[in-house]
């Protein structure tokens, strides 16, 4: 590059320049736009700091370029202006219109170097802001991919809570049904309890007044005996 760089007429390398400071100017405007929409992007969707450090980085970078940029600018317009001012007064003698060969090549080797390395730091800063944008797409992707599965448990959450709520509400239901048969069955001992106990006194009752007949049947039985026994003599 350095050689082809060379054989280059300086007016023709100061239009080049001018050409490439115009395309870093429009980063200006670009970065204000990538900005809002990384703000925008940033309270729809958070992402992590690390990322937003990055952007900040290059938010940063980009400054310096613009910074280089107007140094570049400061350098290249009196140049050009020099040189247009030589090509306009033609009628200047030879030696006075001629510009001094040492300061216009340590000024052309002043603006190929800085010039490589605003092209340098300009291609450093797209690949790193390509990187920021695929991570970036990346993490949304995996934003909606997680906000989709606390949606999905969620829903799941809330489906089995109704059916612990139904359960437990069942359990509830069939507690009380079971109090109620205990209830029954000791209301039922209590009434075979009592039950029993006069079905004894009824038994005994009628064993005493079986008993008692049976004696006034044999005194009876007795008395007759005794009331024929002169008779049959």
């Amino acid at each position: 590059m350095e050689l082809e760089l060379s054989n280059v007429n300086p007016l023709t390398f100061l239009v080049t320049v001018h050409a490439d400071v115009a395309t870093i100017s429009e980063m200006s405007n670009w970065r204000e736009e990538y900005l809002v929409s990384l703000k925008e992007s940033e309270i729809n969707n958070p992402v992590n700091m690390e990322l937003v450090q990055t952007c900040s980085q290059m938010a940063d970078r980009i400054s310096a370029l613009e910074a280089e940029r107007a140094s570049l600018q400061a350098r290249v317009l009196p140049s050009s202006s020099s040189s247009s001012s030589s090509s306009i007064t033609g009628k200047l003698p030879p030696d006075a219109a001629a510009p001094r060969p040492g300061q216009d090549d340590a000024t052309t080797t002043q603006l190929r170097h800085d010039l490589a390395e605003a092209l340098r730091a300009k291609g450093a800063t797209e690949t790193r802001l390509r990187a920021a944008e695929e991570q970036l797409a990346k993490l949304r992707v995996k934003t909606k991919e997680d906000a989709r599965s606390v949606r999905d448990l969620t829903s799941e959450r809330t489906a089995l809570t109704t059916r612990l709520k139904d359960r437990e509400y069942e359990l509830r239901e069939k507690r009380k049904l079971v109090e109620e048969v205990q209830d029954e069955m000791i209301t039922l001992n209590l009434q075979m309890s009592v039950a029993e106990k006069e079905r004894d006194k009824v038994k005994k009752e009628n064993k005493e007044l079986v008993d008692r007949w049976m004696k006034r049947m044999a005194q009876e039985a007795d008395a007759m005996n005794l009331a024929n026994e002169p008779a049959s003599r």
